[in-house]
């Protein structure tokens, strides 16, 4: 394999990963909003428990996503 071939495996890795983060992040987003309704509305501590702990996900796979997209941003030359 040549450097071209390379680079391209490396693109390629890098945009399936940051696309597979995405789509996550908007997702956990509206469930973290809908259970810390749940526990403003219900006062269950239940629903604060699950918030918190989705809320640490949610933050985790936020920063991932970020770090995959500034790596994107440099391999596309910006």
């Amino acid at each position: 394999m040549d450097v071209l071939d390379l680079s391209r495996l490396q693109f390629g890795v890098t945009t399936v990963y940051h696309f597979l983060f995405v789509p996550i992040t908007i997702s956990l987003s509206f469930l973290v909003a809908g259970m810390q309704t749940a526990w403003v509305r219900t006062n269950n501590e239940k629903w604060l428990r699950a918030t918190k702990f989705f809320g640490k996900i949610f933050l985790i796979n936020f920063a991932m996503g970020v770090v995959t997209g500034i790596v994107q941003e440099f391999q596309f030359g910006m």
